[in-house]
């Protein structure tokens, strides 16, 4: 991942790799500490709620918390990133990547 950008709006060109983790719970979603965004490896934004450890969603309409190692430099998340882009055979407004983000790289 690239280092951190904390600007409150990223242009259009930023590359993959870009994130930011930002400070706070989330309301209604229980174990969320920090919630980051960050351009995925297919060039899309996306985002992803932050906790000590991973709390699965605790009814359909709320999302899961990823397990973060509390690193704002080199940010590892368990269990693995899976966007779905289409679910039922309809589009979810997620980017389909899939994968691991391990001491502030994508696997």
């Amino acid at each position: 991942m690239s280092p951190r950008d904390s600007r409150d709006a990223w242009p259009e060109d930023v590359p993959p790799g870009t994130f930011d983790v930002i400070d706070g719970p989330v309301q209604g979603q229980p174990g969320c500490t920090a919630h980051m965004t960050f351009v995925c490896p297919n060039g899309k934004r996306c985002g992803v709620l932050l906790g000590p450890v991973f709390v699965p969603r605790p009814n359909p309409d709320a999302l899961n918390v990823w397990g973060w190692n509390g690193s704002y430099d080199a940010p590892t998340l368990t269990p693995s990133v899976n966007c779905i882009a289409e679910k039922d055979g309809k589009p979810t407004g997620g980017c389909g990547w899939h994968g691991f983000i391990t001491n502030g790289e994508f696997r």
